[in-house]
């Protein structure tokens, strides 16, 4: 009931008052992710924060739970097993990512994973124990941990040579980041094995309670471990680079604006556009990897001018900081109208597919203009399933009535299948649906063993 009443109010704050992003690029969740998907996964990880802080105070205060070895917990002893472990646990998941992907994750990687596991390692022992429930629990723990760390705050490829020692001037220090399945499929539970094992080596039997797990026990973690792997596989097919590249094109009547966007009238063309688009960054961060985009336009006015409009470069950034150009390419992302993105004289668009670019601009075969900011988005409305975008107000296009293009198509073909998003899914509700299920039978299991 806690739980419940506290996610509830969360969720409502986050849709109406807390944007996404803050405070930097401000960006609204949907109504799927919001309250469809959202809600029910911020409850699971909640609940399961409370289950597990429910089984810590179990073990502290029931007996039987703690290891009697009390020599054990002697500061100096303690601190340096926990070293040990969490040295050891590091140095070898990080020698597995670097002969799995090929790539040496750099020294200031094994650094800061060492200082993160370390002070980990010896709270987790205090609180939990040194038994192997507490370590099994202790491994699960730091998998998420690390892999959290990873994601967020983690890239691979520090330090640049050459090492900086006595020079003045800085090295460089350009870095990079996991894809998804290398960091979830692949080094999560690669991460999970190896803490658990190096818990497990400097694990203490306590009496009276690994004793309790019993066939029942060992069917359930086999079954959960199958069923997760084979939804790993799944999830790995559908989560591919292929995954988050995308095709859109469109050929035959639309309408070209050359006013301000969404005021002025269309006159009929007969244009084509065809963009590939490639979605690498998902960490909102100006780092790379960046954003893929190829964008080909050829727009032919009344005038007798044909327009060509070719983009090879994202725009990673919006140049003025006025909103949020999702690294580049967006995949189903609402914006326009009072988004605070975009275009406000626009109507509210939820876009399959959204790319914002640098595009150089010819006019019957003559460059009239380089650098230009270019917008392509999907729609949902009749009559204008897919736009095209060239200048702004602020950047206009030059030779150009008003300094800006706005072509409109019917319709167009490919665009993203929501597949991997659905994959992505199924496989993180999977492992959260296990950890709780788990959570839940060791508290269940504690009760039974506390005294009274």
């Amino acid at each position: 009931m806690i739980t419940a009443v506290h996610m509830l109010l969360l969720t409502t704050y986050y849709w109406s008052f807390s944007p996404i992003g803050l405070p930097g690029h401000p960006e609204w969740l949907d109504l799927e992710h919001t309250w469809l998907t959202g809600l029910p996964v911020h409850f699971a990880v909640y609940y399961l924060g409370y289950v597990l802080a429910f089984w810590l105070w179990q073990r502290r205060f029931s007996t039987g739970q703690l290891p009697t070895d009390r020599a054990f917990y002697l500061p100096a002893r303690l601190a340096t097993m926990a070293l040990a472990v969490s040295v050891g646990v590091v140095i070898i998941v990080g020698a597995l990512q670097t002969f799995l992907f090929q790539d040496f994750p750099g020294i200031t990687w094994f650094v800061v994973r060492i200082a993160v596991a370390f002070p980990f390692t010896l709270v987790w022992w205090v609180m939990a124990g040194t038994d192997r429930t507490a370590a099994v629990g202790g491994g699960i723990m730091m998998g998420f941990l690390l892999t959290t760390y990873t994601h967020f705050l983690g890239p691979n490829g520090l330090p640049n040579p050459p090492i900086r020692l006595l020079a003045e001037n800085p090295p460089p220090a350009v870095v990079h980041w996991l894809s998804y399945r290398q960091e979830f499929l692949v080094l999560l539970p690669v991460t999970v094995v190896v803490a658990m094992a190096g818990y497990l080596i400097a694990s203490r039997r306590s009496d009276g309670q690994d004793r309790e797990w019993g066939r029942r026990s060992a069917i359930s973690v086999v079954a959960s471990l199958v069923a997760l792997f084979g939804l790993g596989i799944v999830t790995a097919v559908y989560t591919g680079p292929e995954s988050n590249s995308v095709v859109v094109s469109s050929r035959g009547p639309g309408g070209l604006e050359q006013e301000n966007a969404g005021q002025g009238q269309l006159a009929s063309t007969t244009a084509t556009l065809r963009m590939t688009v490639e979605n690498r960054n998902t960490h909102r961060t100006p780092l790379p990897p960046h954003d893929r985009v190829a964008i080909k336009a050829v727009v032919p006015s009344n005038d007798g001018i044909t327009y060509l409009i070719e983009a090879t470069e994202p725009m990673v950034a919006d140049p003025q900081g006025r909103f949020t150009t999702w690294s580049g390419v967006g995949f189903d992302v609402w914006h326009h109208g009072s988004s605070g993105i975009g275009v406000a004289t626009l109507p509210p668009t939820n876009s399959n597919v959204a790319a914002y670019a640098v595009a150089n601009v010819s006019a019957n075969g003559k460059l009239i203009a380089a650098g230009v900011p270019v917008h392509v988005m999907t729609t949902s409305r009749e009559g204008a399933r897919l736009e095209l975008h060239v200048g702004d107000p602020d950047f206009p296009l030059p030779a150009v009535a008003n300094g800006n293009l706005r072509v409109v198509w019917r319709d167009y073909e490919g665009g993203y299948d929501k597949a991997s998003a659905y994959a992505r899914s199924a496989w993180g509700s999977g492992v959260l649906v296990v950890l709780l299920g788990f959570a839940l039978a060791a508290v269940r299991r504690g009760s039974k063993l506390s005294p009274g």
